[in-house]
C-alpha cells in the first residue's frame, strides 16, 4: 500500500447559528476539505468552510461565518465503498454579525476568535477517485451579545461533498 493517501474535497454547507436577536441564524455556503491518511484509519483534516446568511431579524445586515479548522479523523468503518468516520478540530472562526442594540440601534462588527468542532460523516466511493461525503458537526464560535459582551455560539453544520482521491485506497 501507499505511505499516505491525500483526498480534497469541495461541495455546499448549511449551517445553523444561535445568536442574539433571534433563537437561530441558517446560513448557506462553500466548504473545502484536504485530508491525509496516514493509516486505513487515521489521519489529519484541514476544513475550510464560508457561509452566508439572509438579514437578520432587527436588523440591516446580513452574517457571514469563515472558519479554518485542522484535527485528526479516525475511520470507525471502512469495508469496500463505505467509510464512516469521527473527527475533533480546532482552529479559528471569523464572524461577521449584528445585534440591535434598540429599535433603531445596531452593532455591527466582526470577531475572530478560536473555534472547535466535532462531529463525523459517511463517505461512499462513487467510480475510480470519486466519493460522495456527508458529514454533520457541532461547531462552537464567538459573537457579541446586545451587551456588547463576548458570547459563544452553538453551530449546526452540515456539509455534502464531492471528493477526489489521489492515489488509491489502502490494500488490505
Amino acid at each position: 500500500g501507499s505511505l499516505a493517501i491525500f483526498e480534497a474535497s469541495g461541495g455546499y454547507v448549511f449551517m445553523s447559528m444561535t445568536s442574539p436577536s433571534t433563537s437561530r441564524v441558517n446560513f448557506n455556503g462553500v466548504d473545502g476539505n484536504a485530508l491525509l491518511h496516514f493509516t486505513p484509519r487515521w489521519g489529519a483534516t484541514l476544513d475550510l468552510t464560508f457561509a452566508h446568511s439572509g438579514i437578520l431579524p432587527g436588523t440591516n445586515h446580513s452574517d457571514n461565518v469563515f472558519s479554518a479548522l485542522i484535527g485528526p479523523v479516525y475511520y470507525v468503518k471502512d469495508s469496500g465503498k463505505t467509510g464512516v468516520f469521527v473527527h475533533a478540530l480546532i482552529g479559528t472562526a471569523w464572524v461577521d454579525s449584528a445585534v440591535p442594540l434598540s429599535p433603531t440601534t445596531e452593532f455591527k462588527g466582526y470577531e475572530t476568535r478560536f473555534s472547535y468542532a466535532f462531529g463525523g460523516g459517511v463517505e461512499r466511493t462513487l467510480s475510480g477517485p470519486f466519493s460522495f461525503r456527508v458529514t454533520g458537526d457541532y461547531q462552537r464560535t464567538s459573537f457579541v451579545n446586545p451587551l456588547l459582551a463576548l458570547e459563544g455560539q452553538n453551530n449546526l453544520r452540515v456539509t455534502t461533498s464531492l471528493v477526489y482521491r489521489f492515489g488509491n485506497r489502502w490494500s488490505r
